[in-house]
């Protein structure tokens, strides 16, 4: 290939290497016309190399150069081509017993694969020698070809041999120069083009951008996110020197870091898209390649809807949550309040799988309620999807598919009820021109049900690559590695040089032998034709701009890297400083005039205001006042995790059930006579009688096997805690109290208690006692200044301050180390539990308890303490250990990270 060093008069054509490539160059070449003060020229004739070659057979068949009848129909399109292969290797497949086991997407793309290597690089495959994977790849490639020759198409490979075969034929129409741009490989299929052209009189050149370049830097860094600061200040740096500098970012894993990357670049160059009216102002900044359609939320909406009306099995509850919130469809704006509230009680009452006619009919419930959530618009709308989808037909063709398919999306007022922005729209746009593909299916697929005509426009959606056009040239352009800049830059980075990632490691096709693409040359084959690929692009970089920069990171988190060897020879430069977040210059500007307040006092507790919560608000209060100000007195709550079966909470909820329905039934029982076999019928009874009551709570029912094995499992829970824990207590006793509700006024904050059980000794004492399913109970926190654990300490010190109490204590309801634990008034009362004042008992100091009544003064002066500084609006953030907050439903609003930093800074700075 000849280099362009002569400039000749005659304008050439520009061949590239991708779309995306050809507009950059006209636009760039376009600039220069204007920046020479040219009012009107000829456009230069840039355009992607396929789309040169088409043109050129097209124009040759209508000038009767070409036999039309000798001609393909066509070329196939890659989901055209994708689809023959995956036809191709289930009729090879056919009878198979694992069939559908296999993944015919996948090998139809590794197939593809291989059969562009065999062509484009001329690989030759000896049977004789081949791999059972090979002479299976054959069979399905031949199938494959007998379906192209059905169709009269061929795929786009062959169909590019196709055309440089014609090329000899061609008298007239090709130009006397060409410059191909952005080919950094050259296989021989571009070769035997190049020939081609050259054996014809063409001048074939290298487009060439002619940069002077300074010598290249590297720079290292502790880690990637410290590279990537730098690398955009390093661009702040180059645009506040020249404004109109044109920058390049090169990342190898573009899309890995795609997200940090551009919230990076808005922090420091456009804070104002933080607001959602400026979200899509127009940047200085782009990147040069977009991203799949299906990952845009417009696109991600329609394709959530339309599985939703048709999909048989269950849909996980995050993608219903996810629509719950998408104001693409139906009055999302008006309903928002109504659609949030759906979602938290969908949380609560249906498993983590619903069925979509399950879903219906919960936001149906949920309009009739006693206390109803009122969104009209889209229970219609749902009611309107669901059914129309029941009355589509069973299989029909893609196209009719692809028009059924914006039916339903109308009738959910898709795509929403607000007007769409340009970046919306346009997406909108593509979203039907992926329809209009998946209409041209018909003859390929033949008619479809509705799931695989969804399928095919999810990978439709998924192959199309969709990037808004925009209304300003970007002076930054964020790209891979595999991309070529359009013009010349003033200044390029190059970040995540390290050798695990560039050059790329090898990866070679199963489909055909390993040492056939390495004596081939193929993409991937080896780890010197890697190196050979990348070092060709590392030498298109260091002569792309006026100033290059090689960067990389030392470490991943505990992992150590190193440097690539392409830039070992470079020489290292000192690490420049990194910009900060939008967050971290707010909080490091100037502090004069900010006003500084505690926020540690909430508003008192007003007389006549209502704070509920029970035991929780005042356990809240105890551990961190912040907690019980953000959940009980604002309302704070997290929403619940869906799950499938029970929860802990609710397992714990049924045997309190049963064992209340137990004790209800009867007070006392005779240990000495009782059958465990009559017990165990009894048990049996109330447990199924309870879970059958238990389950008519819920909007989707638990089944009648899960209800009895549920049961099965209540029942001998509650006999091994009858039979082994309860007739084990040395002292008889009456049951007097079941699930009992109080209320009760400390300190003018009404709390509401629930009372598990509380046993009557012949005496005529009392026993308090709280079931737990859960984790060990601590009550070594009664005798410290702030009750944690205040529930059982509350009930004997307030609502049964009158009685005579002779021990509190947890039942610890489990399977293996059921028991009781707490603390009692004396010996032998509960078994497990000794006298407060036992010489093996350390929790409670004799010279500060010297008596039981001394205990429960305690537990009221402190609970007392507590409801005070509840009433009088204490909220700060402070709590003795962070696993205390295990449970904390209000975590996030706690700021514990920042109240960290905070403290790390200030103890920085005390050092300084």
């Amino acid at each position: 290939m000849t280099l362009a060093a002569n400039h000749s008069d005659i304008a050439p054509v520009v061949l590239c290497a991708s779309a995306r490539l050809a507009q950059g160059i006209r636009q760039w070449l376009q600039l220069k016309q204007k920046q020479q003060g040219k009012m009107q020229w000829q456009a230069p004739q840039v355009l992607p190399l396929q789309d040169w070659l088409y043109q050129l057979t097209e124009q040759a068949i209508l000038a009767g150069q070409i036999d039309l009848q000798t001609a393909p129909q066509g070329v196939l399109s890659t989901t055209q081509e994708a689809l023959l292969w995956e036809q191709a290797i289930q009729h090879c497949l056919r009878q198979h017993e694992a069939l559908n086991l296999f993944n015919t997407h996948g090998l139809a793309s590794a197939a593809m694969e291989a059969n562009r290597f065999l062509i484009e690089w001329n690989i030759s495959v000896d049977m004789a020698t081949a791999s059972d994977e090979t002479r299976q790849f054959m069979q399905w490639r031949q199938q494959f070809q007998t379906l192209c020759k059905q169709s009269g198409y061929l795929e786009s490979v062959r169909y590019q041999v196709w055309q440089l075969e014609q090329l000899g034929q061609l008298s007239r129409g090709l130009p006397a120069r060409i410059q191909l741009a952005g080919f950094d490989r050259i296989n021989p299929l571009l070769q035997r083009l190049i020939a081609g052209l050259e054996a014809a009189g063409v001048l074939v050149e290298t487009y060439d951008q002619h940069v002077v370049a300074q010598p290249a830097q590297r720079v290292g860094f502790a880690e990637a996110n410290d590279e990537m600061r730098a690398a955009v200040h390093w661009a702040q740096q180059q645009l506040n020197h020249n404004p109109d500098a044109k920058l390049a970012i090169v990342v190898p894993a573009l899309d890995a870091m795609r997200h940090l990357l551009a919230n990076l670049l808005d922090d420091i160059f456009h804070p104002e898209a933080l607001h959602p009216a400026h979200a899509e102002t127009p940047r200085c900044y782009e990147f040069s390649l977009g991203l799949p359609l299906s990952r845009w939320p417009l696109v991600q909406s329609a394709l959530a809807l339309l599985r939703l009306a048709f999909q048989g099995a269950p849909h996980p509850q995050t993608e219903l949550s996810a629509l719950l919130a998408d104001i693409y469809w139906s009055q999302a704006i008006h309903e928002a309040e109504a659609r949030a509230n759906i979602d938290a009680e969908m949380r609560r009452q249906l498993p983590l799988q619903v069925h979509a006619q399950t879903f219906a009919r919960f936001v149906a419930r949920k309009q009739a309620d006693e206390y109803p959530i009122a969104c009209p618009a889209l229970h219609a709308d749902l009611s309107a999807l669901l059914l129309q989808a029941k009355q589509a037909p069973r299989k029909q063709p893609p196209s009719q598919w692809s028009a059924y398919f914006l039916t339903l999306l109308q009738a959910t007022h898709y795509p929403g009820e607000r007007s769409l922005s340009s970046v919306e729209y346009q997406c909108q746009q593509s979203f039907h021109q992926v329809l209009a593909q998946l209409s041209a299916l018909d003859t390929w697929l033949g008619p479809v049900d509705a799931m695989g005509a969804l399928h095919r426009l999810s990978q439709l959606c998924q192959a199309q690559i969709f990037q808004p056009q925009t209304v300003r040239q970007p002076n930054i352009t964020v790209m891979g590695m595999l991309e070529a800049s359009a013009q010349p830059l003033d200044g390029v980075w190059v970040m995540g040089m390290n050798d695990h990632v560039w050059p790329p490691l090898s990866r070679t096709n199963a489909l055909i032998p390993a040492e056939l693409q390495r004596q081939a040359g193929t993409p991937n084959a080896s780890s010197e034709v890697q190196m050979a690929f990348a070092s060709k692009i590392h030498q298109r970089l260091l002569t792309s701009a006026h100033e290059v920069i090689f960067s990389y990171a030392r470490q991943e988190g505990d992992r150590l890297l190193r440097m690539s060897p392409l830039i070992k020879n470079i020489a290292e430069a000192n690490s420049p400083a990194g910009v900060a977040t939008l967050a971290e210059q707010l909080a490091s500007d100037c502090t004069q005039d900010w006003q500084w307040l505690d926020d540690h006092q909430a508003p008192p507790v007003l007389e006549g205001e209502h704070v509920s919560g029970g035991t929780g608000l005042l356990r809240a209060q105890a551990i961190c006042p912040a907690w019980a100000f953000y959940q009980y007195r604002l309302k704070a709550r997290k929403l619940e995790t869906a799950h499938n079966g029970l929860d802990a909470m609710q397992r714990g909820d049924l045997i309190h059930r049963v064992l209340a329905a137990f004790w209800t039934a009867q007070t006392t029982l005779n240990w000495q006579t009782l059958d465990p076999q009559q017990l165990k019928t009894q048990l049996d009874q109330i447990a199924m009688t309870v879970i059958s009551d238990f389950n008519t709570e819920f909007a989707q029912p638990f089944s009648s096997v899960f209800c009895q094995l549920e049961a099965e499992r209540l029942s001998k829970l509650a006999l091994t805690w009858l039979w082994e824990i309860e007739r084990a207590r040395p002292q008889p006793f009456s049951v007097t109290l079941v699930e009992k509700t109080f209320k009760t006024l400390i300190e003018g904050v009404q709390i509401k208690l629930v009372i598990d059980r509380v046993d009557t000794l012949p005496d005529g004492r009392l026993i308090v006692i709280d079931y737990k399913t859960g984790s060990a109970p601590d009550f070594k926190n009664w005798a410290s200044d702030k009750l944690s654990e205040p529930q059982l300490p509350l009930y004997a010190a307030f609502l049964l301050q009158e009685a005579d109490i002779a021990a509190v204590c947890f039942g610890k309801l489990r399977l293996t180390d059921a028991g009781f634990s707490g603390v009692a008034a004396e010996d032998d009362i509960v078994p497990g539990i000794k006298a407060f004042n036992h010489e093996k008992n350390k929790l409670f100091d004799p010279a500060q308890f010297p008596d039981w009544p001394s205990v429960l003064t305690h537990w009221r002066t402190q609970i007392t303490q507590t409801a005070q500084a509840l009433k009088a609006g204490a909220a700060a953030v402070v709590f003795e250990s962070e696993q205390d907050l295990a449970y904390c439903d209000v975590l996030p609003l706690l700021r514990l990270p920042e109240r960290q930093l905070q403290f790390e800074q200030q103890q920085a700075g005390g050092a300084a």
